[in-house]
């Protein structure tokens, strides 16, 4: 069995969506196998988030300067993107997994790459330092790569009718989710009374939409309005409308607050446009938080019957559902109960031996 290396460059100080996809992701295939020796490069700013890798026998790690870091914005993505084309020029025939499209190698025939959502093609006026990758170069590294790799079969069903690439080295694996260490029964026994946004603060998320939302029926009910996210959070207050309800703009949280955030919510609301998968709202499921989603892209293939729908781009309808589910405790008990079960379908265990597998296949092709 041969070297895997694992290019976990996308990690930060702050990680996003995609570095806690990568960190859990790499750490459930080093437990898969053991027996492989794994090549591991992290930029510096990503050390805390990976320290675990110092533990393990089986790996060389190598740590690259912290300008690699997302936390760079372009410029980072850009030299993580350069330094993808440097990995597969040293190592033609080694299977190199490439966690996200923005570490991707223009030319390997053996990287795994997950794709996890084409945001900027479907909202370029939001991504214009990305657009003409994703236009212009991402379908024919698709193409040349050993297995791409999608979160949702939404995902998947746009990078096949947009790039067509061979439809035998393509794989949908679902994301985990890490599960809080207790259980909260129902939401009677929270102790905060406020409605919920977790997530990025990016256009694409919708919170000004919420926002407004909220506005329009903060009349009606006791609940105040908690944003949290990384983000811009002046250019959400100037949105704002103003008006009856009190929004309290919270900005990066931690792992831990986030967790304490989740488990204290009356009702956590996701109304973005567009996800490829969607992490936030199975996270407030496992923590026994009735969830309000969009109607739109994966989110009802990953929420199933657990979550009340609406449809991001008409304010009535989200208002509509947060009355609905905050006026109805019966609801909120069968959304409760219907999300701790749906949660069960989503763990990094499961997400890492599908991984493994595909590093199987992309190494029988090798051989």
């Amino acid at each position: 069995m041969g070297s895997l290396i694992i290019n976990a460059t996308c990690i930060g100080e702050k990680p996003d969506g995609i570095a806690v996809y990568c960190r859990e992701i790499v750490q459930g295939i080093l437990n898969e196998n053991q027996n492989r020796h794994y090549i591991v490069y992290i930029n510096r700013k990503g050390i805390n988030e990976m320290s675990f890798l110092t533990q393990r026998k089986n790996i060389t790690l190598y740590i690259i300067p912290g300008w690699f870091s997302p936390d760079h914005g372009f410029i980072g993505h850009l030299l993580r993107l350069l330094f993808s084309q440097y990995l597969a020029l040293r190592f033609p025939k080694t299977i190199i997994f490439n966690p996200s499209p923005l570490e991707m190698a223009l030319r390997h025939r053996y990287q795994a790459v997950m794709v996890h959502d084409l945001i900027p093609l479907l909202f370029p006026d939001d991504h214009r330092k990305q657009v003409h990758f994703y236009k212009y170069l991402l379908g024919s590294a698709l193409r040349c790569a050993g297995a791409v790799i999608t979160p949702s079969k939404h995902t998947m069903k746009m990078i096949k009718k947009r790039f067509h690439p061979d439809p035998g080295k393509l794989f949908i694996i679902h994301n985990g989710i890490k599960l809080p260490e207790t259980k909260h029964i129902n939401g009677t026994k929270r102790k905060e009374n406020f409605i919920l946004y977790l997530g990025r603060l990016s256009p694409t998320k919708n919170v000004v939409g919420l926002i407004n939302a909220y506005r329009k029926i903060a009349d009606q009910v006791p609940q105040k309005l908690v944003i949290a996210g990384a983000g811009d959070i002046n250019l959400l207050k100037e949105q704002d409308p103003g008006g009856h309800g009190e929004i309290e703009f919270l900005g990066f949280v931690t792992d831990d607050k986030a967790n304490d955030l989740l488990c204290n919510a009356s009702l956590f609301v996701f109304p973005s446009f567009y996800e490829g998968f969607g992490f936030p709202p199975l996270e407030a499921m496992a923590r026994g938080c009735p969830v309000i989603v969009s109607n739109t892209a994966s989110l009802p293939e990953v929420c199933g019957k657990a979550a009340i729908y609406a449809d991001p781009y008409d304010i009535n309808s989200i208002s509509k559902a947060i009355l609905r589910v905050l006026q109805d405790k019966d609801l909120q008990s069968r959304l409760i109960k219907a999300g701790y079960k749906r949660v069960r379908n989503f763990t990094w265990a499961r997400s890492a031996r599908q991984h493994q597998q595909v590093f199987d296949f992309i190494e029988k092709g090798i051989k």
